[in-house]
C-alpha cells in the first residue's frame, strides 16, 4: 500500500480506538508526520503498525500506557531516529511540485482580483517579470519558513495539549493571528521594497486566470503520472 492508502487505512481503524487510546496515539501520529524529513511510506508504516498493536491490546482490556510506555515523546523519538529519511530527490520533487502549484495559485487570485477590478475602474495589467520572480521567491521562502515553524510548534505540543482550557484557546488563537500577520506584513514589505525590472509584458485578468488553470491542470497531470504526493 501507498502512503495515501495507508493514510485513508489509518482514519479508518482510528475509530475503534477507544477515548483515553485514541488520543494517545493521535498525539503521536502528529508528532511522527509533523517529521517532514522522514520517509513518507516507511512513517505511515509504522504508524499503522503502533495501531494494529495498540487495538489488538485493546481487545484484551490494555491501554496504551501498558504498550507504549508513559513517556510517548521518548518512544517516538527511539523509533524516529530508527527511521530513514526521505530520498532527497523526492523532497525536491515535492517543493517544486509546491512551488509551481502557489504560482499556479497567486495567478489564478490576482488575475480574479483584477477580472472583477476591471468592471469599476481602470487597471494595469503590466507585469514585470523580474520583480515578479523576485517577490516569488521570496513568498515562497517566506510560506516554507512559516510551514517549519509551524511543524516545530506542532511537535512540542504534541504530547502538551492545553488547547481544550480556555487560557490555552487564546494562546493557540494568538499565535495563530501572529503568524498570519507576520507573513502577510512580509508579503506586503517584499511588494513595496523591490523595485519594478525585467521584461515588461501585459496580462488581463482572464489571461492570468486561463494560464493559472493551465498551470495547474499540467501539475495535476504530473502528480498523477510520477505520484509527487505518494
Amino acid at each position: 500500500m501507498n502512503a495515501k492508502d495507508l493514510v485513508a487505512l489509518n482514519n479508518e481503524k482510528r475509530k475503534q480506538l477507544n477515548e483515553h487510546n485514541r488520543n494517545y496515539y493521535e498525539n503521536m501520529l502528529v508528532y511522527i508526520r509533523s517529521q517532514l524529513l522522514l520517509s513518507e511510506q516507511q512513517s505511515e508504516e509504522l504508524l499503522m503498525e503502533l495501531l494494529d498493536h495498540l487495538l489488538e491490546a485493546q481487545k484484551h482490556g490494555k491501554m496504551a500506557e501498558d504498550i507504549f510506555g508513559t513517556d510517548a515523546k521518548a518512544y517516538c523519538d527511539e523509533l524516529i531516529r530508527q527511521l530513514p529519511k526521505e530520498k532527497k530527490r523526492n523532497i525536491y520533487a515535492f517543493i517544486g511540485y509546491l512551488a509551481v502549484r502557489l504560482f499556479a495559485l497567486g495567478v489564478l487570485v490576482t488575475g480574479a482580483v483584477e477580472l472583477v477590478a476591471e468592471w469599476f475602474t481602470d487597471v494595469d495589467d503590466t507585469v514585470y517579470l523580474g520583480k515578479a520572480s523576485v517577490l516569488f521567491v521570496i513568498d515562497f521562502a517566506v510560506i516554507l519558513l512559516a510551514v517549519a515553524l509551524v511543524m516545530r510548534w506542532i511537535r512540542k505540543s504534541a504530547f502538551h495539549d492545553d488547547s481544550s482550557t480556555f487560557g490555552g484557546k487564546v494562546k493557540e488563537f494568538l499565535g495563530i493571528w501572529f503568524a498570519c500577520c507576520l507573513v502577510i506584513g512580509m508579503f506586503v514589505l517584499a511588494e513595496k521594497l523591490v523595485p519594478e525590472f525585467g521584461y515588461r509584458i501585459e496580462a488581463g485578468g482572464m489571461v492570468r486566470i486561463l494560464f493559472g488553470l493551465f498551470v495547474f491542470a499540467v501539475t495535476w497531470r504530473l502528480n498523477k503520472k510520477f505520484r509527487i504526493t505518494k
